[in-house]
C-alpha cells in the first residue's frame, strides 16, 4: 500500500504533538511543589513519551510495508497505566493548603493541550480508511481524554469550583 502524502504530514504532527506534550508535563513535575502532582506529572510524560514512540514506531511501519501497526502492537506498544487521581491533598488538608497560582496554570494549559489532542486525534481517525489507523487513532483519543479528565479533576477540585470530574458536587435545584 502507497502511503499518501497527508498520511504521512499527519503522523509528523502527531509526533510534535507527543513530544511537546512530553517536555510540558516534564517542565511541570521539574517546578511543582506537590510531591503527589510532580508524581502525576511524571506519570503523563511517561504517558506521552510511549504515544510518541508508537508514532514513531507506526511511521516507520508505514514507509517500510505500507502497513499501520495492529491494535494488538499499539495496545503492547502503549501499555494502560492507571494515573491516581487523587495526587493533591484533599479534605481539611487541601482548604488550608493555598494552591499557587502556577499549579493552576499548568492544570489549564494541560488541559488545553489535551482537548487540542483529542480533537486532533479524533479528526484522523475520522479521515482513515484503514481498520488499524482507525483503531491506533481512537485508542489515542481515549488515553487523552483520560488526561484531561485527570487535568480537569484536580483544576477543579483545587480551583473550588464545586465540581468533580466535570459532576457538580451538590445540587441547589433540589434543596428544599
Amino acid at each position: 500500500m502507497k502511503v499518501s502524502a497527508q498520511v504521512l504530514e499527519a503522523i509528523e504532527t502527531a509526533i510534535q504533538v507527543e513530544k511537546d506534550g512530553f517536555a510540558f508535563y516534564s517542565e511541570a513535575a521539574e517546578r511543582i511543589d506537590s510531591p503527589q502532582g510532580r508524581r502525576m506529572f511524571k506519570t503523563l510524560a511517561r504517558d506521552e513519551a510511549a504515544h510518541l514512540k508508537l508514532f514513531e514506531d507506526a511511521r516507520e511501519a508505514l514507509l517500510e510495508t505500507g502497513e499501520w501497526p495492529s491494535p494488538e502492537a499499539v495496545e503492547a506498544a502503549s501499555p494502560r497505566r492507571s494515573v491516581d487521581p487523587g495526587v493533591f491533598p484533599k479534605g481539611a488538608e487541601a482548604r488550608s493548603v493555598e494552591v499557587p497560582e502556577y499549579e493552576l496554570d499548568v492544570l489549564q494549559r494541560g488541559i488545553q493541550a489535551e482537548e487540542d489532542s483529542i480533537a486532533f486525534y479524533a479528526e484522523q481517525r475520522d479521515q482513515v480508511d484503514d481498520p488499524d489507523a482507525r483503531a491506533m487513532y481512537a485508542y489515542l483519543v481515549e488515553q487523552e481524554e483520560g488526561h484531561r479528565m485527570i487535568l480537569q479533576g484536580e483544576y477543579d477540585y483545587l480551583a473550588g469550583t464545586g465540581f468533580w470530574f466535570d459532576f457538580g458536587e451538590f445540587d441547589l435545584s433540589s434543596a428544599g
